[in-house]
């Protein structure tokens, strides 16, 4: 038996995904090549509905390979959203299973196997009891940590997706993170929608950081995503200690207007917001800030836009998720705000936002050329398969090319002899 999992999404998906993968194989399966699939598994994505739309085109695409007699299911945000109309849409999807119902995955292919199907979107409390992950990467291992979102940002639909914050016990944190240094990795990637907000009984974040830090065998230690609410000084009193706590943070701002920021309920002020970066940049050396940015969000008066431009040059994020407002099902401002930002206004700021990141960018990168930096390997190029690629401590990708033996999971030493807004080329000289 045979198994293909595709995933929308961010790393915490694909992390998903892996898990599924775990379990699959206790059951029997192997991962599919170039064959039809006898099971077919999409984990998706419900933040923007151009991930959805991506959704019921696989699904179209996927139709005749249910025909043949491959099982489909479909998991994850859209999922836990969506539940029974999926199958009444798509007759021929066999299970359907939100993010906290993995646990049902072997009941969902029992029933799959009699004709049957089955639909879990259930709030389980114990989501991390799956055990383990089939790891695609052999560099990062990604350990969740805790999930759910308690902010009911008015845009958000997470909230709705994943549900209220459950935080993972911290001594089962630590038992992965030793386990995966164990079979070789050098980067852990904490996971949540949330970091900073993880708690267990009287450990905060920055504790977690902290005894993660001491684990011996670690590279480097990044977490995805914090809040700029809950974005504490302990948090960047680790960071800049160094290694292998690395001196990248992903800190979402969303807008830089504090009339938006307060539509959108993030609970910060965009001085609150600047207080924070300057900190990060004063204290950690080389320190690395990515952002997301919304544009167009209900309300958005040119006079904001402007300032949102304002707080990017003056943080020079290195880099940028960026998307323009779209209405998301649930959420306060889907139900209560007009969406009243024409498109056309729309795509010019986010076009606007994006070449001036782009400048800055392009700009922060050309610092490193003639600079020697340590990058680890993660897989090929993306745009040159003879080469490879990785990131280094500010997780900036790397491209170079390698005439060894297989490099992926190593650290190399790279001098930088090429920069581009995106990532830099550079050549191996020394291991």
């Amino acid at each position: 038996m045979t198994y293909r999992i595709y995933t929308f999404g961010c790393q915490m998906n694909e992390h998903d995904s892996e898990r599924l993968a775990f379990e699959l194989e206790k059951f029997g399966y192997t991962k599919a090549g170039n064959e039809i699939p006898d099971l077919f598994i999409i984990n998706t994505c419900a933040v923007r509905d151009k991930a959805v739309q991506k959704l019921y085109t696989m699904l179209g695409r996927v139709r005749e390979w249910a025909r043949r007699g491959t099982i489909i299911g479909v998991v994850g945000c859209v999922a836990q959203v969506e539940k029974e109309r999926l199958i009444k849409r798509f007759p021929y999807i066999s299970f359907v299973l939100g993010p906290r119902s993995y646990p049902y995955l072997l009941e969902a292919l029992s029933k799959a196997k009699k004709g049957e199907k089955l639909v879990k979107a259930d709030w389980r409390k114990n989501w991390w009891e799956i055990g383990g992950a089939r790891r695609e990467n052999p560099a990062v291992a990604y350990i969740s940590i805790m999930e759910g979102c308690n902010n009911f940002c008015t845009y958000c639909i997470v909230p709705f997706t994943r549900g209220r914050e459950l935080y993972r016990p911290l001594s089962s944190i630590l038992d992965e993170v030793r386990r995966v240094v164990d079979q070789g990795y050098k980067e852990i990637q904490l996971l949540g929608q949330n970091v900073d907000s993880w708690k267990c009984d009287n450990y905060r974040f920055w504790h977690l950081l902290e005894r993660v830090r001491n684990i011996r065998g670690i590279k480097w230690i990044r977490f995805i995503t914090s809040h700029p609410k809950e974005f504490s000084k302990e948090i960047i009193d680790i960071m800049a200690e160094g290694e292998p706590v690395s001196p990248y943070v992903h800190l979402p701002i969303q807008a830089g207007s504090n009339k938006i920021l307060a539509a959108m309920r993030r609970g910060y002020t965009r001085e609150k917001f600047l207080e924070i970066a300057i900190e990060i940049r004063k204290r950690v050396p080389n320190s690395s800030i990515g952002t997301d940015v919304i544009v167009g969000f209900p309300g958005e008066e040119e006079k904001d836009f402007v300032q949102t431009l304002e707080i990017m040059k003056a943080v020079r994020f290195d880099n940028l998720y960026s998307f323009h407002y779209n209405p998301r099902p649930f959420t306060y401002a889907g139900r209560f705000l007009k969406d009243n930002v024409p498109k056309e206004v729309k795509r010019k700021r986010l076009i606007e936002l994006q070449e001036l990141q782009k400048e800055i960018q392009l700009e922060k990168n050309r610092n490193f050329v003639g600079k020697t930096v340590e990058v680890l390997v993660t897989g090929r190029s993306a745009k040159d398969k003879r080469a490879f690629m990785g990131r280094d401590a500010t997780f900036r990708v790397v491209n170079f090319e390698y005439e060894g033996e297989n490099p992926i999971g190593k650290i190399l030493e790279v001098k930088i002899k090429e920069a581009g807004p995106h990532s830099l080329k550079g050549e191996v000289i020394g291991e």
